[in-house]
């Protein structure tokens, strides 16, 4: 049903009450998509993902988004609305949702299905988590929501219309206008057409190809590639991918049958994304086709199709162990070929180009959309079909979303080319907050966005400092400096004891360290007065020793002063 909204006013007379838009991860990067929208005292949510980490976060499992602002406005939150079922928009649910004080959670099908998953996996309850449908309407205080089809890489993913007494707005994460996907779900250009006729105060859209001119392929011209390197190859054919690309994976599935191969999945991703997206029938298998990773032995490798996570490069993955020659039921030989049939995200380039050089070196022929045609089509819409979902919506003011800022300046000059004014054309970053009235939308203010590290068991216990601490160490070395020193008399009770790490081979540089010691004692004894300062002495141990050893090998290890009391 439609509501009809009551105007809702702040305290001061006749002011309607603005909605805010506050992006907290997924606009000037392509992850952690995470969008907070405020009414009054209602706050829906939209999407909570993941982010990856790059070179400069040694140690670092994975990002997500910053809550700092939500912490003492859990009583506002109404509702997690899901766009889709990516990673990138659903990851951060297990980390954050307790943070959040368990709001509801609505999700088409398969995005519920991988959510519940999530949960289970962190021994958390799926009591308010909602399965919805592409017509499902709900209110979530002042927010009317409602849902239209998109075609992506993912099945049941789709735009999300706001509708507030402060207007319309269109949330339109990522996407594609593919007549033919695998899916069957075609994008639903007569529900966006309606809402453009109402009106649309405000589109938040996927601007990731904006500088792709024309059409992104359709996933449907995967397939022959697939079917043609499987015909070339004497050994076993090995598929990755994005576990959550489920209509990827059919095609793999496709030809596999014709060729009689069997399929194995490796990769606890993969495993549970199959079994799901196969339980719900968004995958069509023959019976006996799969097989355990433990019964790969058994068949002759021509027979054979393994699909196989880790197609981002990711340490410890089942492919990078493959690699390495340590997965307990995989190998490859000269005979097998290696299909990557996803393009590197954004940072994780190196660690893939890395994982097709070691996989080349043992002999496999590798597949990869650098040198091979049709192995690859983005999920996400390219120029033409971004201005297509603009013409049809009709909305006052833009905001482009999972993208860079170069590709949102990209997506400015092209949408002006359509008529619309810059100022109508709202380049925010993360933590930007946006407000809608009547009237207009403006860009105002801030709230802290920052990145939040996983690290192990460790959540948002890693910071800047020791981020930058794990990049010295890696690149330059480090230096433990153990001082012994008299509780009583503050002087030193022996020599200082020094060991490094990653910086000088000790054995080959004895003259250079026992210098250091001296340094050290030269430390102590420019400041005797200031001995029961142990502070102070660290630190001046610690200046002392990083200008003598940049002097004299020009480079910058971490220096911990170690100061015991004897």
């Amino acid at each position: 049903m439609n509501k009809k909204f009551r105007p809702h006013y702040d305290n001061r007379a006749g002011v309607l009450t603005p909605l805010k838009v506050i992006p907290l991860g997924g606009v000037g990067d392509v992850s952690k998509n995470m969008y907070v929208y405020e009414y009054g005292q209602d706050i829906v949510i939209v999407d909570c993902g993941i982010g990856f980490p790059d070179e400069a976060m040694p140690g670092i499992d994975l990002v997500i988004p910053d809550i700092s602002y939500l912490k003492d406005k859990k009583h506002k939150i109404r509702g997690l609305v899901i766009t889709h079922a990516h990673d990138d928009h659903i990851g951060g649910i297990p980390y954050l949702w307790k943070e959040l004080g368990f709001p509801p959670i609505y999700a088409q099908r398969l995005a519920a299905a991988f959510i519940k998953n999530k949960l289970h996996e962190f021994n958390l309850s799926q009591k308010g988590l909602n399965t919805v449908s592409i017509d499902s309407r709900f209110n979530l205080g002042h927010f009317n929501i409602s849902f239209y089809q998109v075609s992506h890489s993912v099945p049941d993913s789709t735009g999300i219309v706001l509708e507030t007494p402060a207007g319309r707005v269109i949330h339109q994460a990522d996407f594609k206008v593919d007549w033919t996907p695998m899916s069957g779900q075609v994008i639903d250009v007569g529900k966006i057409a309606l809402m453009g006729d109402k009106g649309v105060a405000l589109m938040l859209i996927d601007a990731l190809r904006v500088e792709k001119p024309g059409y992104t392929l359709s996933e449907k011209t995967i397939q022959p590639t697939f079917a043609r390197i499987e015909a070339e190859t004497k050994g076993k054919v090995l598929i990755t991918t994005v576990s959550s690309n489920i209509g990827r994976i059919q095609q793999a599935i496709n030809v596999a049958v014709d060729a009689g191969r069997k399929i194995a999945f490796l990769g606890r991703s993969m495993e549970s994304n199959f079994q799901i997206a196969w339980d719900l029938g968004y995958l069509q298998v023959p019976s006996g086709i799969v097989i355990a990773p433990e019964e790969i032995k058994r068949f002759p490798e021509k027979k054979l199709m393994l699909i196989v996570a880790g197609s981002q490069g990711q340490p410890g993955s089942s492919l990078s162990r493959i690699a390495n020659n340590d997965h307990k039921f995989a190998f490859v030989t000269p005979r097998d070929s290696v299909v990557f049939s996803a393009d590197p995200i954004p940072s994780r380039e190196a660690a893939q180009h890395a994982l097709i050089d070691r996989l080349t070196k043992l002999g496999a022929n590798v597949y990869y959309t650098e040198i091979t045609d049709d192995l690859h089509v983005s999920g996400h819409a390219s120029a033409e079909e971004i201005k297509m979902m603009i013409n049809l919506a009709k909305p006052k003011y833009l905001l482009p979303i999972g993208a860079t800022f170069r590709q949102m300046k990209a997506f400015s000059k092209m949408v002006q080319q359509l008529g619309y004014e810059e100022e109508k054309i709202l380049l925010v970053e993360d933590g930007k907050v946006v407000t809608l009235s009547q009237d207009n939308v403006k860009a105002d203010g801030f709230v802290e966005a920052k990145n939040v590290y996983v690290d192990g068991l460790g959540v948002g216990d890693i910071g800047s400092v020791v981020l930058r601490d794990r990049m010295v160490m890696a690149e330059e070395g480090i230096v433990l400096v153990i001082v012994p020193v008299d509780v009583r008399t503050s002087k030193l009770t022996g020599e200082p004891d020094i060991v490094s790490r990653g910086f000088v081979f000790e054995k080959q540089s004895e003259e250079l360290l026992d210098k250091a010691k001296n340094i050290v004692k030269a430390a102590l004894a420019d400041h005797p007065d200031a001995a029961l300062d142990w502070r102070f002495i660290r630190r001046h141990i610690e200046d002392s020793l990083e200008k003598f050893f940049y002097e004299e090998t020009k480079r910058s290890p971490l220096i911990l002063p170690v100061v015991i009391e004897v």
